[in-house]
């Protein structure tokens, strides 16, 4: 059957699900079981810290990713895409739900449930309506700051854990300022721990990109503080992984929080739309049928 081309250049989707998997062979079980094992090393630590920079306990992190990872599997046709929670997108997420709760209540954890069901349904809707053209109306200088704006608060935010210092609330200068008048305080063990893995993975993508830098700095870490009982010296760690899965249940929120939550939802699905996009078109997993943006939008907001 030859594929058909649609209206924005993306070819029809050949199954409704399990997309990715065309193509599939059984030998490719053995390559993907290692991948899979590689991945999941570097990620599920890296979607728990994710998870705390969104306000969250960190084993939701490892439950997005688990969630992400299956609903994109079904939905999604890119077999290049790791679909969890996402660094750039948690700090807005932390930021607009601030605005209406206190983070850690159940006010906030039922008000980001709220927005991250909209932004999914907005991102199915945008995939079934073939809305991929609207991720390229941003303009490159727009993008390149938003993202630097996104990095500095994400370098801000993150700073007391690398020292060892708590965690700082109010504006980024705020938070500056309250970092600097903390340093006396910093845990020269947490900040050579955090430095050691910067310079692992920096020295592992200068010898060859294909070292898996960061999977051997955690590894060398996670060892440090095991074997020399470090959480005792005050390095602080992101928790245990949950004993079960939680309870499913609706979200109880007030008509005025889905007002506020209502653009909030646009704002964050359009900066989804963009990565997704952008990830899409950039690592193509069938070079034969080329990217499918709209049906990469279904599976991630499935997801």
């Amino acid at each position: 059957m030859v594929a058909k081309e649609t209206s924005v250049g993306a070819p029809a989707p050949a199954r409704p699900i399990f997309r990715s998997f065309a193509g599939w062979r059984l030998g490719d079980l053995g390559p993907d079981v290692v991948t899979g094992v590689t991945l999941a090393a570097i990620a599920i630590p890296e979607q728990m810290a994710t998870a705390r920079l969104a306000g969250f306990e960190a084993p939701v992190g490892f439950l997005a990713l688990l969630a992400g990872a299956i609903g994109f599997a079904v939905f999604g046709a890119s077999r290049c895409l790791s679909v969890g929670a996402d660094s750039t997108i948690a700090p807005i997420f932390a930021g607009a739900l601030a605005l209406l709760a206190s983070e850690g209540s159940s006010h906030y954890v039922a008000d980001a449930a709220v927005l991250a069901l909209a932004v999914g349904a907005i991102l199915c809707l945008a995939g079934v309506f073939r809305l991929g053209f609207v991720a390229d109306l941003l303009s490159i200088p727009v993008t390149t700051g938003f993202m630097a704006g996104i990095a500095g608060h994400i370098i801000v935010s993150q700073a007391p854990g690398l020292l060892g210092l708590a965690a700082q609330k109010g504006s980024l200068l705020e938070q500056l300022g309250a970092i600097a008048a903390s340093l006396g305080g910093a845990n020269l063990i947490s900040l050579a721990l955090g430095l050691g893995v910067l310079a692992i993975m920096l020295c592992a993508e200068r010898v060859n990109a294909k070292i898996p830098g960061a999977l051997i700095g955690l590894v060398a870490a996670t060892a440090l503080v095991v074997a020399f009982g470090l959480e005792a010296r005050g390095v602080s760690t992101l928790g245990v992984m949950p004993g079960a899965m939680p309870r499913l249940a609706l979200p109880e929120v007030s008509f005025t929080d889905i007002q506020q939550i209502a653009p909030l939802a646009v704002i964050v699905a359009i900066v989804v739309m963009v990565q997704t996009a952008a990830t899409t078109r950039s690592f193509v997993s069938d070079p034969a049928r080329g990217p499918d943006v709209n049906r990469d939008f279904i599976g991630v907001g499935a997801s």
